[in-house]
Formats: C-alpha cells, sequence, structure tokens
C-alpha cells in the first residue's frame, strides 16, 4: 500500500467517525429537546421534533385495497351544465390514478372497461354493484357528484372549483355490501383565491381541480402529506 492509499485510508476513517459523531450529537439534542418540551410543556416544539422522527403522512383510514381488483365508477344526477357531462368520467379516471400509485399490489379496472360499460347501458344503472359484478371486482368505490361548479358565483369572469361529493365502497365479495362511506363538505379550490378566466381556458382550470378533488378523495385510502392541504392557495395558479 503506497503513503497516498494509506492517507486516503485514514482520511475516510475520520470521515465516517465525524458523520458518527455528529449523528449521537444530534440523537441526544432531539432526545434533551423532547425531554424539556414535555417537562415545560412546550407542545409547538415538540410537535416540530416529531415531525423530523416521523414525518408529516397521515396513515390511511381505509386500508382494505390492497391486493384487491378494484372498479372506480363515479356518476352525477344532477349536472345540468353539457360543460361537465365528461366530470365523473374524469374524476373517476383521476381517483383511479391516483389509487393505483399509491396503495400497494391494487389492480384498478382500466377507465377504458368501465366507460365501455357505462356506453352500453346509456350512463345509467341502479346500483354500483353491476358493474362490480360484470367487470368481477373485488371491491367497487363509487363516487356521487351532487354539486359541480368552476365558476365563482361572487366574482363574474374568475375561476374557483366547488363540489360536493360522497363514496361508497361495495365488498363485492360480501355480497356488495357498503363497508365504508363518506360524505365530504363542499370542497372549494383554491380556498381563498379566484383565478381571472384570462389566465387560461376553463377546461384547463377544470381539469387541474378534478385533480385536487381527486386526491381529497383518494387520500382515504393511502398515507398522504397533512401539509399538502395547507399551500393550496399558494398554489392556486396550478403551475
Amino acid at each position: 500500500m503506497t503513503f497516498q492509499d494509506e492517507t486516503e485510508k485514514m482520511t475516510s476513517l475520520q470521515n465516517r467517525k465525524n458523520m458518527s459523531l455528529t449523528r449521537r450529537k444530534l440523537l441526544a439534542v432531539s432526545i434533551v429537546t423532547m425531554l424539556a418540551c414535555c417537562c415545560t410543556g412546550c407542545s409547538a416544539m415538540l410537535a416540530t421534533v416529531l415531525i423530523l422522527f416521523k414525518g408529516t403522512d397521515i396513515p390511511a383510514k381505509y386500508k382494505f385495497f390492497k391486493g384487491k381488483k378494484v372498479v372506480v365508477v363515479c356518476r352525477a344526477k344532477k349536472l345540468n351544465d353539457y360543460r361537465y357531462d365528461e366530470v365523473p368520467r374524469d374524476l373517476a379516471r383521476e381517483v383511479g390514478v391516483k389509487l393505483s400509485q399509491n396503495v400497494k399490489k391494487i389492480e384498478v379496472v382500466s377507465q377504458e372497461k368501465v366507460n365501455k360499460w357505462l356506453k352500453k347501458r346509456g350512463n345509467e344503472f341502479e346500483s354500483f354493484t353491476e358493474i362490480g359484478k360484470d367487470l368481477e371486482a373485488d371491491m367497487v368505490l363509487g363516487i356521487d357528484i351532487e354539486t359541480f361548479e368552476t365558476m365563482s358565483p361572487s366574482s363574474p369572469g374568475s375561476y374557483q372549483g366547488r363540489s360536493s361529493v360522497s363514496f361508497a365502497v361495495y365488498d363485492m365479495k360480501k355480497d356488495g355490501n357498503v363497508i365504508a362511506s363518506e360524505s365530504f363538505p363542499e370542497f372549494v379550490d383554491p380556498p381563498n383565491l379566484r383565478i381571472p378566466a384570462s389566465e387560461k381556458p376553463e377546461t384547463q382550470f377544470r381539469r387541474q381541480y378534478i385533480d385536487q378533488l381527486a386526491d381529497v378523495i383518494g387520500r382515504k385510502f393511502y398515507p398522504h402529506d397533512n401539509k399538502k392541504s395547507f399551500a393550496r392557495d399558494a398554489q392556486a395558479n396550478y403551475e
């Protein structure tokens, strides 16, 4: 071994020792901080330390999609604006994409198959379990859109998405029984801003709003970053 090799080896060992020492110091400081917070009631600082260790992900509320074949289908019976005719299909597709990306081992039935099934029935069906049976799914995520609007009612000529939706999950292996259901309060996005219609076409804003709505629904079924929802106004232009 040459002198240069020996020098590099010693330098590498020293660097590893320094890194290990730094980690121990950080751990010690964190522990002391947590203890101090517990003793003094410093909840804000304690929360910060916990976030550093645990992250900001909130666990999924419902965890029964893993390893399952799932149909996502959406309907809207009260939307009279022709511009929104494709909203149910667009929302179902986006929710399916997010489930595929975030739920392990899930098999989401393609939206093409769902659309083909809907077309044969003229987009009319009595129960979400019908499609579950025909497409041989393990579960069906059925979404109902009660209201949907992209134009701000209080500021003509500007965008602000508003919708009211609900969902139910049907277990096809248990005779189509409902195993979970929720109704969401009106989802407004951006929450406190309005986007001038001159900045982009309505179709583009609608597509971006649907993506946000799909995430609100989807994250009931996979872990998500709770901090994300607090930044929606800052990201209102959906760049």
